[in-house]
């Protein structure tokens, strides 16, 4: 016999939450392109989408800030 679906078990439409990135999060996303990890990676290790990080390498959002993890790297090596 073929059991009946409920009503009650619909997956939701909601989209789940993801965390906003800030100036010092765009930096960060560069950084960890830079040492090798793909897009979906840092998503994932920053809870954000990966569209999002996207926009961050591609500098759509957050204008300056592969200068920013340019200086943090520099400042990482000394």
């Amino acid at each position: 016999m073929i059991e009946e679906t409920t009503p009650h078990k619909t997956p939701s439409a909601v989209a789940p939450e993801f965390r906003v990135l800030n100036a010092t999060d765009a930096a960060l996303i560069s950084l960890l392109k830079w040492d090798g990890d793909a897009d979906h990676v840092i998503a994932n290790k920053l809870s954000t989408m990966p569209s999002r990080v996207s926009d961050i390498l591609a500098e759509t959002t957050h204008f300056g800030s592969r200068d920013k993890a340019t200086k943090m790297a520099a400042s990482r090596k000394d």
